[in-house]
């Protein structure tokens, strides 16, 4: 990080400090705060004049509370100011602790991904208002005391030396609250500037095919979150005309931003003054045409931004408290007073980042921080700046690892699943699922989809789906995005409207998107926007919604995963992306975790302590998923969730990350079993007909013997599954039974009923006989060689009937005249192999 000066300049050539201060705070501000050991140094020496100050009103207290132990007030006076003292204390020693973390050659690191603790902020506020209150009581009495001179000349000095050091501690307690929000926010320069880019600029095509192709070419196309410029840039044009701002948007309170970053030009103050007299525009709007040459300089970036003019923090609140909140004071409210202006660095759907360079540079990492410093400038000089910037992105791409030298708050949060089917090409699904997943995933969640009357549509025209597409898809939407809100999760920055999918529809171009909706039974169930960049070998899904009292009987959600995914192999598409939610039935598909890392930029340090706060509940949500993916017992190198990167996964890999991810060298397909079976078919059948040759052989007892007869094996099997059977068989007789008894007691002299219970009974005692027969065979071994025909001495109509179904599927109950003995060798045979066969059993 630099440590020249901040005097960053703005797009007219002014200084990029608040212009309202006066020459006198500005001189004193450069002299306090102008570099980062400046900052440290009034930070060090705030803290330890707080350790002293606290000491010394400590013990000057102590010393002067027994000697004025008569008056009561000067009593409370004296405690309060030790009270005070101590928790000053407390706050220098804490301050000490961050100084030193900040001090040193890794203080970058730790204040881009730190913030101030809040028990530390509670622990100053604490401080200020003891402070405030106690300095106030002991300046009115010592005024008092002076003008009605009851007590010594020492308890007034004491009553002012009181005051005195409550005004110092204030002081002390300010500069050291200014120096650590200067270390977090500090004015560094860019070497870049930052210009809004109007809607007619972007209708553009020639342009538009420029800055893709400059996009495509900068770092390549192929990376873990890498965009098709032509399709990034479409997308920019169909978000931006949905989001114009204020209630009448086609997303209320929501506004879409393009910048263009440009090399900034170097030109005099005198030169800008006489274009502003000569009502000429200022370098920082450049003409339409002349933006291909990039008036002050060449292009460097191109960035979309979700601007959320009224970020609800009442929404956040739960309960009556949270709703009463919400309509006093949150969006919809006349006084909004619980909302920030959110700025998202990207899109919310698709959920990425929203930064595209457009050139290839020596120090990729340094040329990003430049366009993330000159995106916080361009924000603190706008008319209407965000509270808060938001940008989020991979592991893979080179924002996350940028924010340090930008001081941006440097976040994980959960992670974000992307199915990589590049080594499965040219496999249909089931074949996928053989190969991919483990074995418990492997559920025909599609034929169960279809056969519960499932239907669906994959499209490029929207009416494909439903005539009123636009309507149904948002109110899909609405509907899962209450129930996420339900379930204690935040509501959406940008929600799901119908003016966003229709100029999705009619802005977007084709190329790029495609609907895909789901009816069950006619009825729409459920509805997806598909993102295509075909350049990146990239989909997308997104704009999910559901109606889940339908969706939810057919697995609708599951099936909708599984067909994405079978599209994308057919396809030969590379990358899925389904984003950060719900992601056990992502993972169930084939999807890997990719961590995700998000920079955060905001002024306000309290903001920076409860936003750090937030995240780590957030990422607590997440973790047990991720947990259990690390302490899988067993895992095969050719499941999809445990793929490792390769050199090609980043857009920029240094010798840290290789060694950090343990990125391999190239990329390596997985065979196709179907090709292979193909190739092998000859060598394979023979194979299975060797093998049935052997087991024939085995089966078979050899000359004289019965060749169809039966193993002891099978028998074994047969018989359990024949016991199950009798005892499935008894409990729907039992249920039965209880049905008829219930029905004949509400009329004993329905003659039906009647004959109904008395056959259920028959039913019942029949089945429960054939229960009890197999219970007393398998305890008792000397019943294995038969059972005795009293097992049931009277076969009832429902004994009948289960025999006859026993016997249309083959299986005959165990009796003696199952098997045929001959002669006593036989019989001895037959117990032996009984016996044998009971030890085997238990």
């Amino acid at each position: 990080m630099s440590d020249e000066p901040a005097t960053t300049k703005t797009a007219k050539g002014s200084s990029c400090r608040h212009m309202s201060r006066k020459p006198c705070c500005q001189g004193l501000y450069r002299l306090l705060f102008s570099t980062r050991e400046r900052c440290t140094h009034a930070l060090l020496a705030a803290n330890v004049t707080l350790l002293l100050l606290g000491t010394t009103l400590f013990v000057v207290n102590i010393s002067i509370l027994s000697l004025d132990a008569g008056d009561a007030l000067l009593q409370w006076a004296y405690v309060g100011m030790i009270i005070d003292g101590v928790v000053v204390l407390i706050s220098g020693i804490s301050g000490l602790v961050l100084t030193y973390s900040v001090w040193g050659d890794k203080g970058d690191a730790f204040l881009s991904s730190t913030t101030l603790p809040l028990p530390y902020l509670a622990i100053e506020l604490t401080s200020l208002v003891l402070n405030a209150l106690f300095t106030l009581a002991n300046m009115a009495l010592a005024i008092k005391v002076e003008i009605n001179k009851v007590f010594s000349d020492d308890t007034q000095f004491v009553l002012e030396i009181n005051y005195v050091l409550g005004f110092c501690i204030f002081l002390a307690t300010l500069l050291a609250h200014i120096s650590y929000h200067f270390l977090l926010n500090p004015r560094l320069e860019s070497r870049y500037v930052a210009t809004e880019v109007d809607i007619k600029t972007l209708e553009n095509d020639k342009l538009m095919k420029l800055w893709g192709d400059q996009i495509n070419a900068a770092y390549g196309t192929k990376y873990i979150g890498a965009w098709d410029g032509h399709g990034a840039l479409s997308l920019m044009k169909a978000m931006k005309k949905a989001m114009t701002g204020g209630p009448d948007s086609p997303i209320p309170f929501t506004r879409g931003v393009v910048l263009r970053i440009d090399t900034k030009c170097e030109k005099s103050e005198m030169d800008m003054k006489k274009k502003q007299k000569s009502g000429q525009e200022d370098d920082a709007k450049l003409e339409p045409d002349k933006m291909e040459e990039g008036e002050g300089g060449s292009l460097a970036a191109v960035i979309f931004i979700t601007v959320s003019e009224r970020f609800d923090l009442a929404s956040y609140v739960t309960g009556c408290c949270g709703s009463v909140l919400s309509s006093m004071f949150g969006a919809s409210s006349c006084i909004p007073i619980l909302t920030l202006r959110w700025g998202v660095v990207g899109f919310q759907w698709p959920f990425h980042g929203g930064i595209f360079l457009t050139r290839k540079s020596d120090k990729p990492i340094d040329d990003m921080s430049q366009v993330q410093r000159a995106l916080v400038h361009w924000n603190r000089v706008s008319k209407t700046p965000c509270n808060v910037l938001m940008a989020p992105c991979y592991i893979t791409q080179l924002d996350s690892y940028s924010f340090e030298c930008s001081h941006f708050l440097n976040l994980e949060v959960g992670p974000s699943v992307i199915v990589d089917l590049r080594r499965y090409h040219g496999m249909e699904y089931k074949t996928f699922q053989r190969v991919a997943l483990k074995k418990g995933n492997r559920r025909n969640h599609i034929g169960y989809f279809e056969k519960k009357g499932g239907t669906y549509t994959v499209s490029r025209q929207f009416q494909d789906f439903d005539a009123k597409h636009h309507e149904v898809h948002a109110s899909l939407c609405g509907q899962t995005a209450q129930q996420r809100v339900g379930r204690g999760e935040a509501r959406l920055i940008c929600p799901v409207t119908p003016g966003i999918v229709k100029s999705l529809q009619d802005n977007h171009m084709k190329e790029f998107r495609r609907v895909f909706g789901i009816r069950v039974n006619g009825e729409a169930a459920g509805a997806a926007m598909l993102f295509e960049f075909p350049k990146s070998s990239l989909m997308t899904s997104d704009m999910q919604g559901l109606q889940h009292e339908i969706a939810r009987p057919a697995h609708a959600y599951f099936a909708m995963l599984a067909l994405t995914v079978e599209l994308c192999l057919k396809e030969r598409i590379d990358f899925l992306d389904f984003g950060p939610t719900t992601l056990d039935p992502k993972l169930d598909v084939g999807g890997r975790l990719i961590p995700t890392r998000t920079g955060y930029y905001t002024h306000s340090v309290v903001l920076r302590s409860f936003i750090k706060g937030g995240l780590d509940r957030f990422r607590q949500l997440n973790q047990e998923v991720e947990d259990r993916l690390k302490n899988e017992k067993k895992t095969e190198p050719t499941w999809a969730w445990a793929q490792p990167y390769v050199e090609i996964d980043f857009q920029h890999l240094t010798p840290a990350l290789k060694k950090l991810y343990n990125v391999q060298p190239k990329l390596i397909p997985f065979p196709n079993p179907d090709a292979e079976d193909g190739k092998n078919s000859a060598k394979n059948n023979k194979n299975k007909k060797s093998k049935r040759s052997k087991k024939n052989k085995q089966k078979s007892p050899g000359k004289g013997g019965n060749p169809g007869k039966k193993t002891k094996k099978q028998l074994n099997k047969e018989r359990a599954k024949q016991r199950r059977k009798n005892k499935k068989a008894a409990e729907k007789a039992a249920t039965a039974l209880a049905d008829a008894k219930e029905a004949l007691q509400k009329n004993p002299e329905d003659e039906k009923l009647q004959m109904a219970h008395e056959k259920a009974l028959k039913t019942w005692e029949a089945a429960n006989a054939l229960v009890k027969a197999d219970q007393e065979h398998s305890s008792n071994p000397s019943q294995r060689a038969s059972r005795a025909p009293s097992a049931t001495p009277s076969i009832s109509v429902g004994a009948q009937k289960i025999d006859e179904l026993n016997r249309k599927k083959g299986i005959a109950r165990a009796s003696s005249g199952d098997r045929k003995i001959g002669s006593d060798k036989g019989r001895h045979a037959h117990v032996f192999f009984f016996f044998f066969f009971f030890f085997f059993f238990f």
